[in-house]
């Protein structure tokens, strides 16, 4: 792209168009700072790890695993909490950002544990489980998750998944500059010829 408009600046400035050059100059430039800050995303980004359409993340305060599916199209993640409970609760959700707030979460290993945290977000939601274009109302928390040797503190809308497969939805904040998804990886699986530590 630099070269094409480099061409196009000579080719301008032997005719005496002063302007149009200066204009092409400048395009160029930017092509070139486009370009460079699209490679920090390059899918041939060697540092980023492949991750299945589905994986066992583990929520690190806790040590318990879940079942995740990976999803490209939520902006967040999402987990299935049950019992939720909020310090000095208001009937207004927006007023309990940055309360404190217990919950109970359970592993695919059956182990169950509480978790306490502080609300950073009261959102709307619109899911599949609701028919008529409704939104359900829901809390996100700061938590740490971990897929093998890579630990994010992520957003996580907290909610009742109880009608979907998985109970722990991976969003874009959390694959975000570090993973590429392949849909046909099986869950987990090691790179075929090596270890996790030779990928």
């Amino acid at each position: 792209m630099f070269f094409t408009a480099f061409s196009l600046f000579r080719r301008l400035a032997r005719r005496g168009h002063a302007m149009p050059c200066a204009v092409a100059m400048v395009a160029a430039l930017l092509g070139v700072g486009l370009l460079n800050a699209r490679g920090e995303d390059d899918v041939s980004n060697p540092s980023k790890q492949i991750i299945g359409g589905t994986a066992t993340v583990v929520e690190v305060s806790t040590g318990i695993p879940f079942s995740a599916r990976v999803d490209t199209g939520a902006k967040t993640c999402s987990l299935h909490v049950e019992n939720i409970r909020i310090e000095d609760e208001s009937p207004k959700r927006l007023r309990n950002i940055g309360k404190k707030v217990r919950f109970d979460v359970q592993g695919e290993n059956g182990k169950t544990d509480q978790i306490e945290t502080t609300i950073a977000a009261a959102v709307r939601v619109k899911s599949s489980v609701f028919k008529n274009g409704e939104y359900d109302r829901r809390y996100k928390v700061r938590l740490t998750l971990q897929w093998k040797d890579v630990q994010k503190s992520v957003l996580v809308t907290i909610n009742d998944r109880t009608e979907m497969t998985y109970p722990l939805l991976i969003g874009r904040n959390f694959l975000r500059g570090d993973f590429l998804v392949d849909v046909e990886k099986k869950s987990d699986e090691e790179w075929p010829g090596g270890s996790e530590t030779e990928r």
